[in-house]
């Protein structure tokens, strides 16, 4: 039978993985819109026409989606390589994964309060 770590871990880093893959894509299309389209795309004008356009609402949020994960993916990575994380296991997959949850529900309150 396997445990919980041997099932969990394996999964963790695949979507470590796709999220980083999924990073580099959206960060660019990001970067190229805001920085390489036009110099007022950054202008406050600019970011709340940008942001009332549903396709980029939908891609920021994915976006937000993806760096919460991985950044929060990664610390219980980092977390879990000590002595301490690994007798704490259980504390610190709830922490990180309510860090996640709070600040990926807090930014996309912000996306849609825009």
């Amino acid at each position: 039978m396997n445990s919980a770590k041997s099932v969990i871990e394996p999964i963790a880093w695949i979507f470590q993985m796709l999220t980083g893959l999924a990073m580099i894509v959206l960060v660019t299309v990001h970067f190229y819109v805001t920085h390489m389209i036009s110099h007022e795309a950054l202008e406050y004008a600019g970011v709340i026409q940008r942001l009332s356009l549903p396709e980029y609402r939908v891609m920021y949020a994915v976006l937000l989606l993806v760096v919460s994960f991985h950044a929060f993916n990664g610390l219980r990575a980092i977390a879990l390589d000590t002595n301490a994380g690994m007798r704490s296991r259980g504390t610190i997959n709830l922490l990180t994964t309510l860090m996640f949850l709070v600040a990926f529900f807090y930014g996309l309150y912000l996306l849609v309060s825009i």
